[in-house]
């Protein structure tokens, strides 16, 4: 943008604020705030301001400015939904925390002309017209510094593309907003149109620019449209993927290898003791198609302790061995995972605790990181009796009844009392099975579905595998038996033992000698086998965890952190911007009267120059408030006249004092000097074409 450009008037801030209050639904203070800066074109006082007070108003800007951010940012809970992009969330929970961010960032753009507003009406009422670039950055400034000259802008024309721009963030009047925009853009630029063409092509252009965007305007909705229908895919996705303590969608038969994550899901202390190996959260009894269910699925309140902080699951009213148990929710929900042997649960500050018939326990209303104490031990446990659905083999397919049938007998269950059947599937899989993950597309030589290949081809697999079959063959031998889900707490940090993804676990619940006993059958390695898996970075990752759980807990033991943060926040900013606007002198003076003979703290004030500009004032008339000096005299046509040469090197000197943070040599201001005595001396410069 040349300098020819910035020196035309101002744009139309009034009829910008204006298309944007309506956008917004702020228009009496759009209306406000163009009122005052249009208000500066008909009065004839201005503020006498110089380079120094428009880079501290422009540093204030900046402070206001992330001020403003500060104060969106936490009271839209931004800190919260970081936390839930890179927290325990599910997909989508972290879909949700993008949106929330999104309409964060929205409402920023929208009060963006407020943020400025300040600036530019200071700027309106000032003798300023263009400014330095360096005004709107530091680096410039010091660049500036070193290599003297640069180009110059005028903030009206920034601020009026920033409104446009601000507008574009609300959604109101799809239809008749493209038309306004497109009218305001044109009367902006409508100075500075190239005068080589008439009228009828700018509007010719102008069409054309409204039909593009018309167009444009479709597309993009069109593009909303598929985009709506990938995020709803998604939403989908992610509540499929989200756990359920009802049904369980298994990976058996699923090809190549399971994708385990290492992030932290639970972190446990046990006062010192080795914690239970087995944290369950969920237990099924139904087989089919490779997906366990639940028969019975009704949950059932809990009944809590006066204090609400205790629930009992238990008949037995001691207190066994304890465990400190830390996990993230989703909307103050989430899985219980517990022994297999719980008594109570306490010092969790949540609304209700559900159980189910199947030893399930969720929790409703609990904080975004719930911290409860399990009180475990012999007696304990809230399992539901077994019943005839915990001995079902008829909903299995005919090939997975068969095989099953046919190891039951090889490895003679039949007869055998529940321990012995137990003892005996676990040193089956000890020989010859193995760990994977792993399972590739030509495992099977036959069309068997995958517990068969499992247990006649494969011989190796992952839990789900282990589990299930294991809970077939002990049905097989009179054994009732369940499908568990959990974690498997087995890696030690300090003093606490953590549970990450890849500890996702499943094993065999067995009603064994009148209560529920864990099987697990799944090798003993697999464990270092998911360890080899985990990547380089896991380290940085758990320690962005540990920083973020201690940040969570901090915040939740710490009351309305919110406001201490702001406050705190906001004390900086607004000391920052009292040493910014501190040193400003402002004093109002009018248009075309020169500083007066107070001494200024800033070079250029006193410039001998302003005697030239009011011999010329007073001999031709006052210049335009938007006239910079070499336009002035170019209008005057003092360009190319007599004596116009000295003139036009008087006026660069002056520039110089006055904006250069170098200012003038000793030589230099005698030489401005001189210049100013040869013109007061001899004015009788003659003009083109006469005065005007």
């Amino acid at each position: 943008m040349n300098r020819d450009a910035m020196e035309q008037p101002i744009p139309p801030l009034l009829a910008a604020l204006a298309l944007w209050g309506w956008q917004t639904g702020l228009w009496p203070w759009a209306l406000g705030m163009g009122l005052l800066i249009e208000a500066a074109r008909f009065s004839r006082l201005r503020w006498e301001l110089g380079q120094g007070d428009f880079n501290r108003l422009w540093n204030f800007t900046i402070l206001l400015f992330l001020g403003v951010g500060l104060y969106l940012f936490l009271a839209r809970q931004g800190l919260g939904t970081v936390g839930s992009l890179v927290s325990a969330g599910s997909p989508g929970d972290r879909l949700d925390g993008m949106r929330q961010l999104s309409q964060t960032a929205i409402l920023f753009l929208r009060g963006l002309p407020f943020v400025l507003f300040v600036f530019v009406l200071v700027h309106a009422w000032s003798r300023s017209t263009t400014l330095p670039w360096s005004t709107f950055s530091l680096y410039l400034r010091a660049r500036r510094s070193r290599e003297g000259e640069e180009g110059r802008v005028h903030p009206g024309y920034l601020y009026f593309g920033l409104v446009l721009f601000s507008s574009c963030a609300a959604a109101a009047n799809p239809v008749l907003y493209p038309v306004l925009l497109v009218g305001v853009v044109a009367w902006g630029l409508w100075p500075w149109r190239n005068r080589r063409f008439g009228a009828p092509v700018w509007v010719g252009l102008l069409v054309v620019l409204l039909g593009s965007m018309l167009m444009m305007q479709r597309g993009v909705v069109a593009m909303r449209e598929v985009l709506q229908a990938l995020e709803n895919r998604w939403l989908q996705r992610a509540a499929e993927e989200r756990f359920d303590q009802l049904d369980s969608f298994t990976a058996l038969g699923a090809v190549g290898r399971i994708k385990q994550s290492g992030r932290i899901v639970l972190r446990v202390r046990a006062e010192g003791e080795t914690p239970p190996g087995l944290l369950r959260e969920a237990a099924f009894n139904r087989f089919r198609g490779n997906h366990w269910g639940s028969v019975h699925r009704e949950f059932q309140p809990v009944t809590a302790a006066l204090d609400g902080l205790l629930w009992r699951f238990s008949a037995e009213r001691r207190v066994g061995r304890v465990l400190e148990v830390s996990r993230y929710t989703v909307d103050g929900e989430a899985p219980l995972a517990l022994p297999g042997q719980t008594l109570a649960v306490r010092d969790l500050p949540a609304l209700s605790i559900e159980t189910n018939h199947l030893a399930a326990a969720r929790m409703q209303g609990a904080p975004p990181l719930a911290n409860y104490t399990v009180d475990y031990g012999s007696g304990g446990g809230f399992d539901g009796p077994p019943g005839d659905e915990d001995l079902e083999l008829s909903q299995l397919a005919a090939p997975e009844q068969e095989v099953i049938r046919e190891v039951a007998a090889e490895l003679r269950l039949a007869g055998q009392s529940g321990q012995e059947a137990v003892a005996t599937v676990a040193r089956y899989f000890t020989t010859g099975f193995e760990y994977s993950l792993w399972q590739g597309w030509n495992r099977s030589a036959t069309n068997a579905s995958a517990l068969v290949s499992f247990l006649r081809e494969w011989r190796s697999g992952h839990c789900e595998y282990y589990a299930t079959a294991t809970v077939l063959l002990l049905r097989a031998a009179g054994v009732p038996t369940r499908y568990a889900v959990g974690y498997s707490v087995d890696e030690q940090r300090g003093d606490h033992w953590l549970a990450r993804g890849r500890d996702a676990h499943a094993w065999c619940l067995a009603y064994v000698e009148g209560r529920w006993q864990d099987v697990d059958t799944t090798p003993g390695d697999w464990r270092k086998r998911e360890m080899a898996l985990a990547g380089w970075w896991e380290g940085l990752g758990d320690w962005m965890s540990d920083a973020w759980y201690r940040f969570a807990l901090w915040r939740q033991q710490g009351g309305n952190w919110r406001i201490y943060v702001f406050a705190l926040s906001m004390f900086a900013l607004s000391w920052l911007a009292w040493r910014q606007l501190r040193g400003s002198r402002w004093r109002r003076t009018r248009v075309g009267q020169p500083a007066s003979g107070r001494v200024e703290p800033w070079p250029g004030l006193d410039s001998e120059f302003y005697a030239v500009i009011r011999q010329l004032e007073r001999a031709h008339g006052e210049r335009a408030g938007h006239e910079t000096l070499r336009r002035w005299f170019q209008r005057l046509g003092l360009s190319g006249s007599r004596g116009s040469e000295a003139m036009f090197e008087a006026l660069r000197l002056h520039d110089r004092l006055r904006f250069d943070p170098r200012g003038l040599t000793a030589g230099e201001r005698e030489r401005l000097r001189e210049l100013v005595r040869l013109r007061l001396t001899s004015p009788g410069t003659v003009l083109k074409g006469g005065p005007r």
